[in-house]
């Protein structure tokens, strides 16, 4: 399995670090030679980025974006290579999104892993085991706020920079 989906699932599962899940997942789908917005692998970042939003109570954007992981997943027929059995995962997004409906708290997720994505993961990570506790740091739970974003600020001075300088 790759080494970039093993990551993704112990940050899932273990760390409950959803937005490094986003993080992890869009960059190896960035990688590719070819992508689409479309690809079962999208589905999978924003169900881990409607599960950040969530578990901040960020109903709006968690709902959104739960019904948008499920059309692509409904339109997509592999993600064996991302360790999930997709008609389960496809349940999993449907009870999340009536769980917001009806007005219930966040609770861990566990996805519904393939055998051999399991047995990887187990055979990988020593500490492989599902985390069902809420409790994170809230450097992991608002990490959009607070992780260091210089690379980012400086990133866009250098395009307003070049911008303005054609001006």
């Amino acid at each position: 399995m790759n080494t970039n989906i093993m990551e993704f699932h112990y940050h899932f599962h273990v760390l409950r670090h959803y937005f490094e899940c986003h993080d992890i997942l869009e960059d190896h789908w960035k990688a590719q030679d070819t992508y689409s917005k479309n690809d079962a692998i999208v589905s999978l970042i924003l169900f881990s980025t409607a599960c950040y939003h969530y578990r901040r109570d960020n109903l709006v954007g968690a709902h959104k974006t739960y019904k948008k992981a499920l059309q692509i997943a409904e339109n997509n027929h592999d993600f064996n290579h991302l360790g999930i059995e997709k008609m389960q995962f496809i349940t999993i997004i449907n009870t999340q999104i009536m769980r917001i409906l009806d007005g219930q708290k966040y609770e861990n997720i566990q996805l519904p892993l393939t055998i051999s994505c399991l047995q990887a993961l187990e055979t990988t990570y020593a500490d492989f085991e599902f985390n069902y506790s809420l409790d994170v740091s809230d450097y992991i739970k608002h990490h959009h706020l607070m992780r260091d974003r210089t690379e980012v600020i400086e990133s866009r001075k250098h395009a307003y920079h070049i911008r303005h300088s054609k001006q």
